[in-house]
């Protein structure tokens, strides 16, 4: 899905991300009908808002994830040995994946993270 990224990080974070963004989705539905309803009980409103603490606790998770693939990513870069007799299309070609790899899970997890934060 995400070419050259090797830790399926980003796929993990995009799965969550949708999977916790309908159920926040969810949430806001049952409480935007329990506003129509006029419905006053406040231990269904409490329990709502405590669920809803569900999307920050993502949130935080998902920029963690994506610094976790940054270090993943960095340490693939750096693997490769650096001896006389290691040609440079190596070394290049394991830069470029770890590379690839720490950038894609950086960015998702910020842009998942920012994204969920705002619903």
């Amino acid at each position: 899905m995400v070419k050259g990224e090797i830790s399926h990080l980003t796929i993990v974070i995009m799965t969550l991300y949708v999977l916790v963004s309908g159920l926040v989705g969810k949430l806001c539905y049952q409480a935007d009908r329990a506003d129509g309803n006029m419905v006053k009980d406040t231990e269904k409103r409490a329990a709502l808002a405590q669920r809803a603490e569900v999307g920050w606790f993502a949130a935080e998770h998902f920029f963690s994830l994506g610094l976790l693939g940054t270090v993943f990513g960095l340490c693939v870069a750096t693997s490769t040995s650096l001896n006389e007799g290691t040609e440079i299309n190596d070394i290049v070609s394991g830069l470029k994946v770890g590379l690839n790899t720490a950038f894609y899970t950086t960015i998702c997890g910020i842009l998942f993270s920012l994204a969920l934060q705002t619903q």
